[in-house]
C-alpha cells in the first residue's frame, strides 16, 4: 500500500439530496448523477474510478487538499482517521477486490433544510441563509454570494436505497442541513431493522444543538450497535450565538444534557459523543477555551478546520498576526496549520466586507465578540466598508 493511499473511494459514498456523489464526507469531488442512477452505477461511475486509480498508482490527488492540508499541519486528516476506523479495511476488501460489491460506508447530507445559518455555512447546506443571500443581491449587487437560494427545498430520498444496496454496510454518517429535522432518513434505518442488520450499524449525528431527537428516532436507535453523536460547538455563550446565528447558547447547553442523560434511558445502546469545533479566522485567536470546555463536557473534540470560503481559512490572518498568537495556542496541528501558506490579503479584505455585511443584517458586533482576532486585524477593519466590493 502507498504511503498516499486512501481507503475512503473504496469504501465510502457520500450523497446529497441533489443526486450529487462524492467518495468522503469532505468532498474532495462532486459527481452530478442522474436521478435514475442506482447506487451500483453511482459507486462504479467512471469520475469515481479515477480517483481510484489515482490512489492506487501511489499519487496525492490535487482533489483531496484539505486532507494534505491538515497532515502538513500534524493533524488527523480524515484519511488517517479512516485507518484507524476501519484497521482492516484495506486487507479485507481492497487486496481482495471485494470493495467493488459496494460502500460499507455511507455518508447522507440528509437535505438542505436547517435552522441555523452558521457564519460557516452557505445557502447551499441552509435554507434559513435565503432571505439574508437575496438581502445581499438587493442591497450590494451580490448577485452570485454564498447565501442565495440555489433549488428548493430538497431531501436525499430513503427510496434510493435497496436492500441489496445496504448489505454491506457498517456505518451510516447523517450530516445537513441539520439532520434531526429530517423526516426522510428513519425509513432506511427501518430498512435495516427489518433486514436483521441494523446490530451490525453503526449511526453517527452532526448536530447544531438546537433539537433532541423524537421519540420515532430513538426507537430505531435502541436497534443499532452503536449511535455516535458529534455536537457543532464553536465558540460558547455570545460567541456561539454569532458563529451559529440564531442558535442560542442556553438551549446549547440544555439539548447536550438531555443527549448526555440518554445512556441511563437506554443502557442497551452502545453511545458515544464528543464536540465538534469549526476553526476559523472568527475564532482562531481565542478558539481553546471553547475547545477546553468541550473536553470537559463531552471527553473530545474534533477540529473541523474551516478551509473555504477562502476569506474564512485561518490563515488569511497576516503573517505579523500569526506570530502574535502562536505561542498561545496549545493544539499543534492549529498551531501548523496557521503557517501553510501565506497570508492573501484579498481573502482578509473579503471577510472584513462579508463580516460587517452579515453584522448589519444580524444586529451583530464582531468586534466586541472577538476582540482578540480584531485587534490582530484591525488596520485591515478599518479600510473596508460593507459597501466594498
Amino acid at each position: 500500500m502507498h504511503k498516499n493511499f486512501c481507503l475512503n473511494p473504496f469504501i465510502c459514498t457520500r450523497q446529497n439530496a441533489y443526486n450529487r456523489i462524492s467518495p468522503c464526507a469532505f468532498g474532495p469531488v462532486e459527481i452530478q448523477t442522474q436521478p435514475g442512477h442506482n447506487q451500483t452505477q453511482r459507486w462504479h461511475h467512471p469520475t469515481m474510478q479515477a480517483l481510484r486509480d489515482k490512489f492506487t498508482a501511489g499519487e496525492r490527488p490535487t482533489e483531496c487538499k484539505r486532507c494534505w492540508d491538515e497532515e502538513d499541519a500534524g493533524g488527523q486528516s480524515l484519511r488517517l482517521r479512516t485507518f484507524d476506523y476501519h484497521p482492516t479495511a484495506y486487507q479485507d476488501l481492497v487486496e481482495t477486490g471485494l470493495w467493488k460489491n459496494g460502500p460499507t460506508e455511507i455518508v447522507i447530507k440528509t437535505s438542505n433544510v436547517c435552522n441555523l445559518a452558521c457564519r460557516s455555512c452557505a445557502g447551499c447546506d441552509s435554507s434559513y441563509y435565503w432571505p439574508e443571500g437575496k438581502h445581499y443581491q438587493e442591497q450590494y449587487g451580490a448577485l452570485k454570494n454564498n447565501f442565495i437560494q440555489v433549488r428548493p427545498k430538497i431531501y436525499h430520498l430513503a427510496s434510493s436505497w435497496s436492500n441489496d444496496d445496504l448489505k454491506n454496510i457498517t456505518k451510516i454518517n447523517f450530516f445537513g442541513g441539520e439532520p434531526l429535522l429530517d423526516r426522510e432518513h428513519p425509513a432506511i434505518l427501518q430498512r435495516l431493522i427489518d433486514s436483521g442488520r441494523s446490530q451490525q450499524v453503526t449511526l453517527f449525528y452532526s448536530t447544531n444543538c438546537q433539537q433532541v431527537a423524537g421519540r420515532k428516532l430513538l426507537n430505531l436507535w435502541q436497534h443499532f450497535k452503536r449511535v455516535e453523536v458529534f455536537f457543532s460547538v464553536d465558540g460558547m455563550t455570545d460567541q456561539f450565538e454569532y458563529l451559529r446565528w440564531p442558535g442560542k447558547w442556553s438551549r446549547t447547553q440544555r439539548v447536550i444534557d438531555w443527549f448526555l442523560a440518554l445512556p441511563q434511558s437506554f443502557p442497551q445502546v452502545d453511545w458515544y459523543f464528543q464536540g465538534s469545533q469549526c476553526v476559523s479566522l472568527f475564532n482562531v485567536a481565542s478558539y481553546w477555551y471553547t475547545a477546553d470546555w468541550l473536553r470537559k463536557t463531552l471527553g473530545g473534540v474534533y477540529f473541523n478546520i474551516v478551509d473555504h470560503p477562502n476569506y474564512l481559512r485561518m490563515t488569511a490572518l497576516p503573517e505579523s498576526a500569526k506570530l502574535q498568537i502562536v505561542e498561545y495556542i496549545p493544539d499543534p496541528q492549529i498551531k501548523q496549520y496557521l503557517f501553510i501558506e501565506q497570508s492573501n490579503p484579498e481573502y482578509l479584505k473579503q471577510f472584513v466586507i462579508w463580516c460587517k455585511r452579515q453584522d448589519l443584517y444580524r444586529g451583530q458586533d464582531f468586534v466586541k465578540i472577538f476582540p482578540e482576532t480584531h485587534v490582530l486585524i484591525e488596520d485591515v477593519w478599518q479600510k473596508y466598508n460593507a459597501t466594498d466590493s
